[in-house]
């Protein structure tokens, strides 16, 4: 048996360390204050220095920042893995444990029979329907489902040109979770997925995840509807709260 030779790590990397996990955890989320630099000494155990210093470390890292005459923030645009869903984002990417690293993608543009059921959910009298499913891959393996159902008026609203579906598709992934006023997330379970011919989305444990989101502009309406699959092995679904 041979005892390899450990070099102590300086305290105030330790601070970092310690720091570094509550953030990426959520204990202190984007945006929130840190504790007081006394309260924080006295939490670490090390001296006032000790914990500037590695305060000074999370700054350069860019998770951190000092207010004058206010205190250390958690940055606005830190990139944590960890975020959850109380972000308004791209909900597969915050509930996929696996790097997605492309997206197959099939629009089809139809004229709506069931008109009650469109005004039911979108509250508006749509004729045309757009329904658009994406098929997430990692490693050409594919990890997660998201069928996306909005109406003619929302593709107008958010400029979306149907005959670009890069362009549609751009706009369903990143901008229009910037746009929107609100979201809602139901999380369910189930054993089974929407059909395709083409693509199969599968669990070893036949159980997958079922996120139902809505999308809602400033009026309350829902513009867009996803229904996301994700099989329950290769999911992670997470929430950071805070009391205020």
């Amino acid at each position: 048996m041979s005892v390899e030779n450990k070099k102590k790590l300086p305290l105030y990397v330790g601070v970092y360390e310690k720091l570094f996990k509550l953030i990426n955890e959520g204990v202190y989320p984007i945006g929130s204050k840190l504790p007081s630099e006394p309260e924080l000494s006295k939490m670490m155990n090390v001296s006032r220095m000790t914990l500037r210093q590695g305060l000074g470390l999370l700054k350069e890292d860019g998770y951190i920042e000092t207010i004058h005459g206010q205190g250390n923030f958690i940055k606005q645009n830190v990139n944590l893995r960890s975020a959850g869903l109380e972000k308004i984002d791209n909900t597969v990417y915050q509930c996929c444990t696996e790097t997605i690293d492309d997206v197959d993608a099939y629009l089809e543009v139809s004229f709506s029979d069931d008109y009650e059921y469109v005004k039911k959910i979108f509250n508006q009298d749509s004729a045309v329907l757009i329904r658009f499913n994406r098929w997430y891959k990692a490693k050409s393996k594919i990890v997660a489902h998201a069928y996306t159902m909005f109406p003619s008026e929302t593709a107008s609203l958010y400029q979306m040109n149907l005959g670009d579906h890069l362009g549609v598709l751009k706009i369903l992934e990143e901008d229009i979770y910037k746009l929107i006023h609100s979201s809602t997330i139901e999380i369910k379970f189930t054993e089974s997925v929407l059909p395709s011919s083409n693509h199969e989305l599968r669990s070893t444990n036949n159980l997958f995840v079922l996120l139902i989101e809505n999308l809602y502009d400033s009026m309350g309406n829902i513009v867009l509807k996803n229904k996301i699959y994700i099989p329950i092995e290769l999911s992670s679904i997470k929430i950071n709260r805070i009391n205020k």
